[in-house]
């Protein structure tokens, strides 16, 4: 039968929003899934448990890989970011040649529809299928990545929340080992661990999937409408939001307001940043009312589940 190939990445202090994602991916994928997990700091006993759960779901199975302290020892992380994203590369060259192409998932996604549509795309020889780095985007620091990275102008920088990968392409020209050489020699530079990495060097390499569907991140979307109308999709920045004040209503005769929309609509929801429902220092704002309830209506289910594997 075929099988969905699913990596993730996490360590014991994320493993609660691993949990939640994987429920509700497992809700939306019936069949089959294989969950590929490059590891280094998870307990003995919180790995047993996440097995047993993932393998009380039907179809599903966890494999465990560990990748040990080395390269811990060899690269540092930046921004407060988990050096842990860094083992998804690790991760790829421990696969089993069986695995032709993997979906690369971060922990603080949900999963609201089937992703089976991604997964099966035709990749020819491209490495990997991608989504824009909307929030970057709107948030203003895009450009300054591209600027950093030495992506021209009309390139895109992307998000790796989520990345399906091309094993078979990657085995066949070295890329793994391509990309650990860079990481060794130039992780200073890399502010976003290997999310710069590959897009620094595999930017002819890529398929674009819409950011709308595969990886949307709580964010205020106000449309230009005029842009809209030329067929080009712009969105106010958050400098403009915040900014409004006395301007809102010439702000909404300029743009329209499509936050639930996309919402409603998207298969994958990114918790990115300082966006997560559970992160106690998280700012308030009347965006999250359209985004959190995806995560509360998996979390209760899937942490009483989880934590009943825990317990015995």
């Amino acid at each position: 039968m075929d099988v969905l190939n699913l990596m993730i990445v996490t360590d014991s202090n994320f493993l609660k929003p691993a949990v939640v994602m994987l429920y509700s991916l497992f809700l939306h994928e019936p069949g089959n899934v294989d969950v590929y997990l490059p590891y280094e700091d998870i307990k003995d006993y919180e790995l047993a448990a996440l097995k047993k759960y993932v393998e009380s779901f039907p179809g599903k199975r966890l494999i465990p890989m560990y990748v040990g302290p080395e390269f811990k020892s060899r690269v540092e992380s930046h921004r407060g970011i988990k050096i842990e994203t860094y083992y998804r590369i690790l991760g790829w060259g421990m696969l089993p040649e069986s695995v032709d192409r993997i979906l690369y998932m971060d922990v603080d996604m949900i999963v609201n529809k089937s992703l089976q549509g991604l997964y099966n795309i035709d990749m020819g020889d491209r490495l990997f299928a991608v989504c824009e780095d909307i929030f970057g985007k709107i948030n203003g620091f895009n450009e300054e990545n591209k600027a950093r990275l030495g992506i021209p102008e009309d390139g895109k920088y992307f998000n790796a929340g989520i990345i399906l990968v091309n094993m078979e392409q990657l085995r066949k020209e070295g890329i793994v080992d391509e990309i650990l050489k860079n990481v060794y020699e130039n992780y200073p530079k890399y502010l976003y661990n290997d999310q710069d990495v590959l897009n620094e060097l595999y930017q002819d390499r890529l398929i674009y999937v819409g950011w709308d569907q595969y990886n949307l991140p709580p964010c205020w979307y106000y449309m230009d409408k005029e842009a809209a109308a030329r067929g080009q999709l712009r969105f106010a920045s958050y400098d403009e939001i915040k900014s409004v004040g006395d301007r809102a209503v010439e702000f909404m005769g300029k743009y329209i307001n499509i936050t639930g929309q996309l919402a409603n609509e998207a298969c994958v929801i990114h918790h990115l940043a300082d966006t997560k429902p559970w992160k106690k220092t998280r700012k308030p704002g009347k965006v999250y009312d359209y985004f959190d309830v995806c995560y509360e209506v998996n979390e209760g289910p899937a942490l009483k589940k989880y934590e009943s594997f825990l317990e015995k």
